[in-house]
Formats: C-alpha cells, sequence, structure tokens
C-alpha cells in the first residue's frame, strides 16, 4: 500500500470535507489544529494536496500507532509519522520535542495537535506551550491553522473502526507573525485561529 491509496481510503471512509482552502502551501510548515479523535493527522494528511502530503510528517502517539503491526507499518513506512511518547522523555533523555525539530531542519512540514491530547467533549483545550517552543527554534516555518469538525463523531473514543459521518477541514491562511509576542499572547491567538474555524462550521450547519 502507497500513501496516494491510503490517502484515498480515508477519504472514502471518512467522507471528509475540506470546506475551505487557504493554507496548502510547499514551504516547511507548521500545521496546527485541534484534537479529537485518533484519525485527526491521518485525515488530515490525506486531505492535502499530494506534493505536499509526500513532504509532510504527522506527530502521533506511539503507544496507539504501534498497538498493532499494520499501525506501526502504516505510520513509518507509508505517511512516515514523527511517533512520541504521551508522558515523560524520550529513552535517550533527550528534548521531547527533538524528533520534530530534526524533521523541520530536513524542510519537511509536520501535523500537530498543540492541546496535546485529545479533547473528550468535541470542544478546544488551551494549548500547550509546544507550538510557541518550535515556532521560537524554527521561525522560517509557516504557520497554518487547521480546523476539524465531526472527528470525534467518526472514529469516538474507545472505537477502532470508523462511522461514516461526514467531517469538515478548513485549512486557514497562515498565522501572522508578530515580532516580540510573548507566549501566552502567541499560544491564544494560535488557539483563536483555529477556534474562529470551529465556530463558523457550527454556524452553517
Amino acid at each position: 500500500m502507497n500513501g496516494e491509496i491510503l490517502a484515498m481510503i480515508v477519504r472514502l471512509c471518512t467522507g471528509v470535507n475540506v470546506s475551505e482552502v487557504k493554507g496548502w502551501t510547499g514551504a516547511p510548515c507548521i500545521f496546527f489544529a485541534n484534537h479529537a479523535s485518533n484519525l485527526d493527522a491521518l485525515v488530515i494528511w490525506a486531505a492535502m494536496p499530494r506534493e505536499i502530503r509526500e513532504n509532510t510528517s504527522p506527530v502521533a502517539a506511539r503507544d496507539y500507532w504501534t498497538k498493532t503491526r499494520l499501525r506501526n507499518w502504516i505510520a513509518s513506512k507509508v505517511f512516515k509519522a514523527i511517533l512520541l511518547d504521551r508522558k515523560g522523555r524520550p529513552k535517550d533523555r533527550s528534548h521531547p520535542l527533538q524528533a520534530i525539530s530534526d524533521e523541520l531542519e530536513k524542510g519537511r512540514s509536520i501535523i500537530i495537535f498543540p492541546e496535546g491530547t485529545r479533547s473528550l467533549n468535541g470542544q478546544l483545550q488551551q494549548f500547550k506551550p509546544g507550538l510557541h517552543h518550535l515556532h521560537h527554534s524554527h521561525p522560517q516555518c509557516t504557520l497554518i491553522p487547521v480546523s476539524l469538525q465531526n472527528l470525534n463523531r467518526i472514529l469516538p473514543k474507545g472505537q477502532s473502526l470508523p462511522v461514516p459521518l461526514i467531517g469538515r477541514i478548513t485549512v486557514h491562511s497562515p498565522l501572522e507573525i508578530i515580532v516580540g509576542e510573548n507566549r501566552e499572547d502567541f499560544l491564544a491567538r494560535a488557539r483563536s485561529a483555529v477556534a474562529v474555524g470551529l465556530q463558523k462550521n457550527n454556524t452553517d450547519e
């Protein structure tokens, strides 16, 4: 199975609709989104144009994506995920974000979820400092907010097979860079950029 076939299967199984696209770009990017399902990273990756998808690595939970041989093979060989431990430092005691930084240094884009964990009720949680750390360490990367809707209903917590519902992805314009902005203001502004898409989608229904 190659990446193109997997992307097609994901789009068919989830019925995800890309409702608005402003931020697809070939430059090294940090795509950041709300997190409600184990499918989130895979769905964003599958929705990307092929030339962008081939240069983008989703950040995903190691315990979930190494639980079975099939998941592990898909994560490592097909969409080249950056697998992180949910708790604690890596075994080599390196910084938890070092693996992500290494990929950005190679010129690859990443998909990350600044909430750090899935939302159980679909409500957007506060953003953790990791996004700010990556932005500060890699100012050459474009920051792209992404809003996901209905993914928590397509693959509810505890389920292994997707439910065929219509999900929606909104890819926003790049986040404006404000020189000298402190961490708290940056994270609040990044969170608002994702939240706006969720509010718009709810209004449209």
